[in-house]
């Protein structure tokens, strides 16, 4: 073999060896590696999981067992269970998850906000219209000797849940159970307001003219021509 043909020959021989590990190597990593998803950061109890809390990585497959999601769409949309946290880095476990809550509305608070439920039969109010997530506006008519005096008391009410007559969560989809409970977002000092106005007058509950601005948070209406007789 001519001198010419050893250098020819030598490194195509070494390139196909490394071209041989390179493949065993990556053969035998993908085998003992899976693709799962970790937090991104420390996501508390009751928290709804998006794509943003989630972080790719490739985790040794005996780290794996069958108590861990893998999949992203088995984790997305889950809420942390309560006592729960899923710390920075961790695996997504499926006993610290959860859908279908009960406390649903819970998760739909702001700070120094309490849902607050109202009967359908204690007030008028149009159901058929109404969906979560829709800010709705609260009217009295409180009747004085003669006369009555009617005005805007709250306003951007967030609609937080819709219930049915066994106080079961009333879902977007179902369009034939009755809603019987209205659960709304106030704020802590609307409270008094709101039990006196269904103890002593007529309650309206309409659609908001920003039904749908998520910036928006209920309010009083200090103004309002009802507030000597709720206070």
């Amino acid at each position: 073999m001519t001198k010419k043909n050893i250098f020819i020959i030598a490194p195509t021989i070494l390139f196909l060896i490394s071209a041989c590990l390179s493949f065993y190597a990556y053969r035998k990593y993908s085998m003992d590696y899976i693709k799962t998803y970790v937090s991104s950061h420390l996501i508390k109890q009751r928290k709804q999981i998006k794509e943003d809390d989630l972080l790719e990585v490739l985790v040794p497959k005996e780290y794996l067992n069958d108590d861990v999601y893998l999949d992203k769409q088995d984790i997305l949309n889950k809420y942390v269970k309560l006592s729960f946290s899923i710390p920075t880095g961790s695996l997504f476990y499926k006993i610290a998850l959860e859908d279908n809550i009960k406390d649903l509305a819970n998760t739909y608070l702001n700070k120094n906000e309490v849902n607050y439920d109202i009967y359908t039969s204690e007030v008028k109010v149009n159901t058929g219209a109404l969906n979560v997530d829709m800010n709705v506006d609260v009217y009295v008519t409180i009747k004085d000797k003669d006369k009555a005096i009617s005005d805007l008391l709250l306003s951007n009410c967030r609609i937080t849940g819709l219930y049915d007559n066994n106080g079961r969560l009333i879902n977007v989809y179902d369009k034939d159970s009755r809603v019987n409970i209205i659960s709304i977002a106030i704020s802590n000092d609307c409270v008094n307001l709101l039990n006196k106005a269904l103890k002593l007058a007529d309650v309206n509950i309409i659609a908001s003219s920003s039904t749908y601005d998520s910036s928006k948070s209920c309010t009083i209406n200090e103004n309002s021509l009802l507030m000597s007789y709720l206070n």
